[in-house]
């Protein structure tokens, strides 16, 4: 990444973190903090901006400066880039006000598209029990957001190959990129980046007798299959607990434990496929004889290698769907750092490198008698553990987060090198737009919340409720397909 290092040396450069880092994160806190620290690494003048200051000072990369810009809205977004004068902002996709807002203020914008939380948020919405009218006004303010950030940004980012292509298609319809782009820049690598999710460099601490699991949640010679994370709709943990079910009956020592079912904020739902996971576990008798063991409080980030060192193999399934498709399972970066094995049902981009690195066994789909035999396999095999074991570490040295951040760095100083940016958009049209988007914020948080919380939304500047942000988050901060929940708990 030292390549642009000599014209970003300088630069200042605004990262702002739409959710709050701290000891207790997920993947878009976790992502936002790791490229602060990156580009600083290169040179750049870092301000990690967030909704608070972080409750642990060492959550802040090292030549990084954090600021706090409060409820998240045109104005205070507006004030934290006065005060901090970026040359350059990176964020993940905002309220189309608040993008407005940062368009006008006249530095270049590069927005982070790694989650196209509006594909997670059909995933999500299709089986939860609800009110229709309020999912598709959900939906639609997903799909208006992120159609701002493709036609105001001036550079973005994607965690995928796959992901980019899909991107370049909305940016054609947004009239982007143009024929003087792909002239000078035929892959459009200026435009879009692809930036995988990443992990750190540093080796995973010894466990010692510090584990989480063995011991506390299931006995010492258990054969521990870990699910490292939250449970969200497009997840299909169903199958993998009727799996598991009838290989215990031939191998009792498999134990299944999922780590943090709930989200690090308060402010969360358990969504449909969790509680069909605590259904049906307990039809199967497994929550009574500890076969699966489900503990609902979030892993800390710093804490995560207690669980991870104390596991034989990491297990995760899910549908076969768009989220698939476009995913990019951030958690499995967790499973490649601690060298744990894993076995996943098939499809997404990380899942098929791990396959094909030796990392990690697929099964089909809905398939029970797959991850019957999967798990019978591994359990009776440790030799083959250690050898997917060797490859996950292996295929874990290519996703540092210094080497995948290189295309950030590249972007920021690229837009530095030019004089040139995105045209701004016409203001015939855009007007109506933003007009039309802001009633349907206002709709949905009264049929989210009520008439009465409109006090709460004119003093938040129509930022989002309580009751909103729940029904969100299934989706929005997960980030399957391009995060999924991260590394740490996802």
């Amino acid at each position: 990444m030292a390549d642009n290092a000599d014209v970003i040396a300088g630069v200042r450069v605004l990262v702002i973190a739409s959710e709050q880092v701290g000891a207790r994160m997920a993947g878009p806190a976790i992502r936002a903090s790791a490229l602060a620290g990156e580009l600083a690494a290169a040179g750049a003048v870092v301000t990690l901006a967030m909704p608070a200051l972080p409750d642990e000072a060492s959550s802040v990369p090292a030549g990084v400066t954090a600021a706090a810009f409060g409820v998240p809205s045109a104005r205070s977004l507006a004030d934290l880039v006065r005060t901090c004068a970026p040359q350059v902002i990176v964020t993940q996709p905002q309220r189309v006000d608040i993008a407005w807002g940062l368009r006008h203020m006249g530095r270049p914008v590069v927005y982070d598209l790694y989650v196209p939380s509006f594909v997670e948020r059909i995933a999500q919405l299709a089986t939860e029990p609800g009110d229709d009218t309020l999912k598709r006004r959900l939906l639609d303010r997903d799909r208006r957001e992120y159609a701002t950030a493709l036609e105001m940004g001036d550079a973005f980012l994607c965690a995928t190959e796959r992901q980019k292509d899909h991107w370049l298609g909305a940016l054609g319809q947004a009239g982007r990129p143009d024929l003087e782009l792909l002239a000078r820049d035929g892959r459009a690598d200026a435009l879009i980046g692809v930036v995988p999710f990443g992990l750190s460099s540093d080796a995973m601490p010894a466990l010692g007798t510090g584990g989480a699991i063995r011991g506390a949640l299931v006995p010492d010679d258990a054969i521990v299959l870990l699910w490292t994370g939250g449970i969200w709709n497009w997840f299909d943990p169903v199958t993998i607990v009727e799996g598991l079910a009838r290989a215990r009956a031939r191998e009792p020592r498999l134990h299944l434990v999922v780590m943090g079912m709930r989200h690090a904020e308060a402010a969360w739902e358990e969504q449909d496929a969790s509680k069909r996971l605590r259904a049906r576990a307990e039809e199967l008798g497994l929550l009574a004889d500890g076969g699966v063991v489900l503990t609902d409080a979030w892993v800390p980030f710093a804490e995560r290698h207690r669980w991870l060192g104390d596991s034989d193999i990491a297990v995760c399934a899910h549908r076969d769907s768009l989220e698939t498709r476009l995913s990019f399972r951030t958690r499995f970066l967790d499973h490649l750092w601690a060298g744990l094995p894993t076995v996943s049902t098939a499809g997404g981009d990380l899942t098929d490198r791990m396959a094909d690195a030796g990392a990690a066994l697929v099964v089909p789909e809905l398939d029970v008698e797959a991850w019957e035999a999967t798990l019978l396999e591994l359990a009776a095999d440790a030799p083959q553990r250690e050898r997917m074991s060797v490859a996950a570490r292996q295929l874990g040295e290519e996703l540092h987060w210094s080497a995948v951040a290189a295309p950030l760095v590249r972007i920021v100083a690229a837009l530095q090198e030019s004089d040139k940016r995105t045209r701004r958009p016409k203001a015939r049209g855009r007007i109506w737009d933003l007009v039309t988007y802001m009633v349907l914020l206002v709709r949905v948080r009264i049929q989210a919340k009520g008439l009465g919380s409109l006090r709460e939304a004119a003093h938040g500047a129509l930022g989002k409720s309580v009751r909103e942000q729940a029904i969100e988050r299934g989706s929005a901060t997960s980030s399957e397909a391009g995060s999924d929940r991260t590394p740490a708990a996802r």
